[in-house]
């Protein structure tokens, strides 16, 4: 092993604190930092940390395949330990009695004499090894680079050697961090002085941090967060340019293939859900899990009207089209966000639209949904030839990663024989220039409403548009009934007025069988020619018909700058459901 590789993965690991995976596990390190008696505390845990997580990232690597091992087991098992050290803090009287029961019976064992209730190295290193198994999860896809940058010395030193530089770099500021916390609470006298307050407020804060963790609600988060804000990222990226794929050797043939049979660096994450509740199946007949054992499997979550699900679906038809010879069966469940996308009709028009020939399973009763415990549009999970989960990918971005991915687990299961060339990821929307939210027009979810009259649920009312409106706000004008979902036009002549910011405004509709045609403004002038989305015709109108997302407003690249966009429409039954911008 080359010093160069080993200083690369202490340098990933020092960056690894930079991405969002450091954000769950914070309010823990922090609250026992400042709530241990003992100045070294920090120390221990952060080498508890560190230790666990080199130890079990070479165990899911090495031996999670033949062991079972699943990363949501151990991070559900951390999340107890957690638990109970909130409640230790919020709580502390049934602890401090059980711990002296605990003592007691451990004083009449050589070298026991303190209990692991007590602010102990052990215990302290016990609590980092906890935090290890959350953490270690979420790094999954910068530590199998690493460890298959060791995989290619075919000896289970080097691999130990990295993992621990790995581990070491991302235990240093992390040490800085338990330390900071240590100096601030010792500075500020208002924690000593009310610190019995203190650990309250940290119990609750460890064990709402616990509950999140639970619910996955900080994949929810970072799955939010554009990819580009965190440096960990790009450093990834970066390790993924800079790892040889295979050995460069001379060899040939399909039985000394680079990497052909050889263990994905991708740790085992669980067993497949089967497919619950389908309606219908699309370009299939019905599939199974058990029908699909020995191949390699693509789970796609998308919903047709989706601005991301649209921008995600190239790719997936890319690899469809690359890989399916090769034994690699993609799935599209279909999930449906609004009530028009449970009709099996527009499916199929949005399944011919986009070109899709692989198997799509209609989920309209959530079943599979549930089933696979997803949160997202579009969510891809990736499932080996013996039915196992292998990684998971949450939004847009990172294709070439997650085609790497699908290669290495193809030739796990000898289905692909040698490498193929991955494109590169191509930029598909610079989210720095999008200064507007999705925003949605029924009264279930809308925000940022500001016609002059109040928004009233299920009632026809006379809307009247304000005579200006602030970035992101956004009004009705003429008669519109606003139900829970959407807004319906029920007179001609009605509009709607949007101010965004932002390269291309979209605004998921439904029509008429004969359309519906809409004159639309920007400033309050005519859309010009060089400004007009897909489906704006040359004389600067939309024909709304199909229930789907209309591009309506693009704008040239060296327009960054607010616009009021207006619709206006000939005739009534438009529904309006949500606008989205890229």
């Amino acid at each position: 092993m080359s010093w160069t590789l080993g200083i690369l993965a202490v340098v990933a690991g020092a960056l690894t604190v930079l991405s969002p995976c450091i954000l769950p596990i914070l309010p823990p390190l922090l609250s026992a930092s400042i709530s241990g008696g003992d100045r070294r505390r920090p120390l221990w845990i952060v080498a508890g940390l560190a230790i666990s997580f080199t130890l079990f990232g070479v165990i899911f690597a090495f031996f999670g395949s033949f062991l079972g091992l699943s990363n949501n087991t151990l991070r559900h098992a951390a999340l107890l330990i957690l638990f109970f050290l909130g409640l230790s803090l919020l709580w502390p009287s049934p602890w401090e009695r059980i711990g002296t029961k605990i003592s007691a019976l451990t004083r009449q064992i050589p070298g026991m004499n303190r209990s692991s209730i007590e602010k102990t190295p052990l215990s302290s290193a016990f609590l980092g090894a906890s935090l290890g198994l959350i953490w270690a999860p979420c790094a999954g896809p910068v530590l199998g680079i690493i460890l298959t940058l060791a995989a290619a010395q075919a000896s289970f030193g080097p691999t130990l050697i990295l993992m621990s530089a790995y581990s070491l770099g991302a235990a240093a500021p992390m040490l800085l961090i338990g330390y900071g916390g240590r100096r601030i609470s010792d500075r500020i006298t208002s924690l000593r002085r009310w610190g019995a307050l203190t650990h309250k407020a940290l119990g609750a804060l460890t064990i709402a941090t616990v509950v999140a963790l639970f619910f996955q609600f900080d994949t929810l988060l970072l799955a939010k967060l554009p990819g580009s804000l965190f440096v960990a990222n790009q450093i990834e990226k970066r390790l993924v340019e800079a790892k040889p794929p295979f050995d460069a050797g001379n060899r040939s043939g399909a039985e000394n293939a680079p990497g052909a049979g050889k263990k994905s660096p991708y740790p085992v994450l669980g067993k497949m859900p089967e497919f619950t509740q389908i309606t219908t199946w699309l370009n299939s007949s019905p599939l199974t899990k058990e029908s699909l054992r020995g191949k390699v499997v693509l789970v796609e979550f998308w919903t047709y009207s989706c601005i991301n699900c649209i921008r995600a679906l190239p790719a997936v038809i890319r690899w469809d089209a690359k890989y399916r010879d090769q034994g690699l069966v993609i799935v599209g469940v279909h999930t449906p966000e609004f009530q028009f996308e449970k009709e099996i009709e527009n499916i199929k028009r949005a399944i011919a639209r986009h070109g899709i020939k692989y198997p799509v399973a209609v989920d309209n009763d959530y079943g599979t949904w549930k089933a696979f415990r997803n949160q997202f549009w579009p969510a891809k999970y990736l499932i080996d030839a013996e039915g196992r989960l292998r990684l998971t990918h949450f939004g847009e971005g990172d294709e070439d990663i997650f085609e790497g991915a699908i290669q290495s687990v193809l030739m796990e299961a000898k289905l692909l024989h040698a490498p193929v060339t991955i494109e590169k990821a191509e930029k598909t929307v610079n989210v720095f220039r999008i200064r507007s939210p999705e925003t949605y027009t029924g009264y279930n979810r809308a925000g940022n409403f500001f016609s002059k009259e109040k928004m009233v649920p299920d009632t026809t009312i006379n809307y009247t548009s304000p005579p200006s409106l602030r970035l992101n706000q956004w009004a009705l004008g003429g008669t519109w009934k606003v139900i829970g979902e959407a807004a319906i036009l029920q007179a001609p002549g009605g509009k709607i007025q949007f101010r965004f910011q932002a390269p291309k405004l979209n605004l998921v509709m439904k029509g008429t069988e004969e359309g519906i045609p809409a004159k639309i403004l920007i400033d309050g002038a005519p859309l010009p020619a060089n400004m007009r989305g897909v489906d704006v015709g040359a004389d600067g109108k939309a024909i709304i018909n199909d229930a789907r997302l209309y591009n309506l407003v693009t704008l040239p690249k060296e327009d960054e700058g607010e616009h009021l966009f207006e619709m206006i429409f000939e005739r009534p039954s438009v529904e309006l459901y949500a606008f989205t911008f890229g």
